[in-house]
């Protein structure tokens, strides 16, 4: 427990942050990177820092990181990410108006989590959403690593959405989707990116850790939808 609470200091600090972005620009440049996935990634790290902190600005942020994702996803490939992308753009713009309408004085939004009956509902949609666009991603689309990427698109979306809503277990599925993450950015060779998606699954372990912890003071509200 108090290993815990020091891995959510550490990374609840704005030196953390500080840190993450002056590692992505060092390696960005170092390696020659372009400068939009240097941005992306950037962009990225900040976002997660302050969705973990559960801040309402995350949004702004979320939104110029996808529309830069978008950007690199199409002219790549990467399909099922592109539309993910759009997909998210979209959910960023509703979570902003579901926060904002739904905080207290302090700008606080109650954290909720899925009840049984919505646990099992959601996982019947995540694979059925995945078989339908890996299908259509192999036979249609004929994209790169179809698989994966279906999947992690998939996830993607059902984590934006929870995440909208302030369920938290978004951050189960994020952590999830960048391990897929990982993977896929080795394949495709985009290293500053791996980077990012490494600091965002430190960050999505914090997160989950500090959602949960609200989750439990707040008295534990749940949804299926």
């Amino acid at each position: 427990m108090e290993l815990m609470k020091k891995f959510t200091s550490y990374t609840c600090s704005p030196i953390f942050v500080v840190v993450a972005c002056a590692i992505c620009l060092l390696v960005g440049f170092s390696i020659n990177s372009s400068i939009i996935e240097i941005f992306a990634s950037v962009m990225g790290i900040i976002n997660v820092w302050l969705l973990s902190r559960e801040k309402v600005s995350n949004f702004i942020f979320g939104i110029i990181t996808v529309v830069a994702y978008l950007y690199i996803y199409y002219n790549t490939g990467l399909y099922a990410l592109a539309v993910l992308a759009c997909f998210q753009v979209g959910f960023n713009i509703f979570g902003w108006y579901y926060w904002v309408k739904n905080s207290d004085q302090e700008d606080n939004v109650v954290t909720s989590g899925l009840t049984k009956k919505g646990q099992i509902l959601w996982t019947i949609i995540i694979l059925a959403a995945w078989a339908v666009w890996g299908y259509v991603e192999i036979n249609i689309l004929h994209a790169q690593n179809a698989i994966l990427d279906s999947l992690t698109a998939v996830l993607g979306l059902v984590a934006q959405y929870w995440l909208s809503k302030k369920l938290y277990e978004n951050w189960i599925l994020w952590i999830l989707s960048n391990i897929l993450f990982i993977i896929i950015y080795i394949l495709n060779g985009y290293y500053v990116m791996l980077i990012l998606v490494a600091i965002q699954l430190i960050l999505s372990i914090s997160g989950l850790l500090e959602w949960y912890a609200s989750f439990k003071e707040q008295g534990e509200n749940k949804l299926t939808l």
